[in-house]
């Protein structure tokens, strides 16, 4: 099962058609399409929130709305509120990569909601109650307050990097074996003392600190041969221009 598939974000009141639009965009990318609002506010601008959500439109066609926080999250099993404010409720807050698995575990079994609150506000008391889960998202104490797409998007990055739904890409070429390195390491110290670059005394020295600067990535077959090359290429240069 797509557990984050069960993943529904609901925004509470909120203000900007313009936010929501981008809150669309943040989910598509993070791979979650449950969108609800709660309490919508008669002055909501609808043609922000469309023009907003760009090439995640899909999201916002399919969004659904409720009168009421208990109707948008009854069927849920669990329920994260985000919240900056601090206060006697909101001790228990946690970051987002903190409750990441127990939420992704909930979804594998049900519907789990992302509660954020409107822009101007947050949750309210009354909204905290319906949570399970508190969450704040780390943040400097000069400007503790984020967007509220921002907001959706750390946390739904959080559970997408849980889920393990991201897989990077595979390195082309395997690492480069200790025999291929050693022939490279040779290649270029007789390159360097050909050119001139170094004397035959100071040529350990020289290569023991090219071989830590080598040290601070891992060498690919093709990128080792690449070096060889560079190296072949200097002493031709130097054989055929007299570089001594």
């Amino acid at each position: 099962m797509d557990r984050l598939a069960n993943i529904r974000v609901v925004l509470v009141r909120p203000l900007y058609g313009g936010n929501v639009g981008s809150v669309c965009r943040a989910m598509m990318n993070m791979g979650l399409h449950d969108l609800v609002i709660a309490e919508p506010r008669p002055e909501f601008n609808t043609f922000d929130a469309v023009k907003w959500s760009y090439r995640a439109r899909e999201i916002w066609d399919r969004h659904r709305t409720f009168d009421s926080l208990a109707a948008a999250v009854g069927d849920c099993r669990l329920v994260a509120g985000t919240s900056v404010r601090e206060g006697l409720y909101r001790q228990h807050s946690r970051t987002p990569r903190a409750w990441a698995p127990q939420l992704l575990a909930a979804a594998g079994e049900g519907p789990v909601a992302l509660v954020f609150g409107p822009e101007d506000n947050g949750l309210s008391n009354e909204d905290i109650a319906y949570c399970t889960h508190l969450i704040r998202i780390p943040s400097t104490e000069a400007y503790s307050s984020l967007n509220l797409s921002h907001a959706v998007m750390v946390c739904a990055y959080e559970l997408f990097v849980a889920a393990e739904a991201y897989t990077p890409p595979a390195e082309a070429s395997p690492p480069a074996t200790a025999e291929l390195r050693e022939r490279m390491f040779g290649m270029w110290r007789e390159a360097l003392l050909e050119i001139g670059f170094m004397e035959p005394p100071k040529a350990d020295h020289m290569m023991l600190a090219l071989r830590r600067i080598w040290a601070r990535g891992e060498l690919t077959e093709i990128d080792t041969r690449i070096m060889m090359g560079i190296a072949r290429q200097m002493q031709w240069y130097a054989q055929t221009h007299g570089a001594r």
